[in-house]
């Protein structure tokens, strides 16, 4: 599997890739309007996995000024097709998706700053049940303290949970899993 910054010539393959996930009902990356790719692109980055001549999962980050100064969200409009993680090997708790395995440490590295934040939607669902999933998720992973719950905000349209995500506690847990990440 190959991970890089999204570029001008995966654009084709990134249109495949939202082609499969408007039929799946995945609203917020069924276009490059609704990632948001120029914007996120111009402020940011966006990220995919690409296996077998395709992209499989994406995800961006941006700074995010409506929390703090130093503040960015990552995991933005984070998406992977299913059925093409077949990783095995972390527990229940830790992070098996592709965008959270492989996505997040590039954006620690990337990002100027050491303030980052997921962002999940509380009461606005577009995508077929998964936002909802995915917000249960984070609450778990809070108990386990890789997440802190900063705040609900209205951000961008959309009532959010806000969690700041611990880097130190994400990257001792990786370490401790590091045989399983080769």
């Amino acid at each position: 599997m190959l991970i890089k910054t999204i570029k001008h010539n995966d654009l084709e393959m990134l249109q495949v890739f939202c082609d499969e996930c408007k039929k799946l009902g995945y609203e917020n990356n069924s276009s490059f309007d609704r990632m948001k790719l120029l914007w996120c692109k111009e402020i940011g980055e966006y990220w995919c996995a690409i296996e077998d001549n395709r992209i499989i999962a994406v995800a961006g980050c941006h700074p995010l000024p409506e929390v703090s100064k130093n503040a960015w969200r990552i995991m933005f409009r984070g998406c992977e097709l299913p059925g093409n993680n077949t990783f095995k090997g972390l527990g229940k708790g830790d992070w098996n998706s592709i965008t959270q395995r492989e996505f997040i440490p590039l954006m620690v590295e990337w990002i100027p700053s050491k303030e980052l934040y997921i962002t999940t939607n509380i009461d606005n669902e577009h995508s077929s049940g998964k936002a909802a999933r995915n917000h249960r998720i984070m609450e778990l992973l809070a108990k386990q303290g890789i997440l802190h719950k900063h705040s609900d905000m209205f951000l961008y349209g959309v009532n959010q949970a806000i969690w700041k995500l611990d880097i130190n506690e994400y990257t001792r847990r990786r370490k401790i899993l590091k045989g399983n990440y080769v």
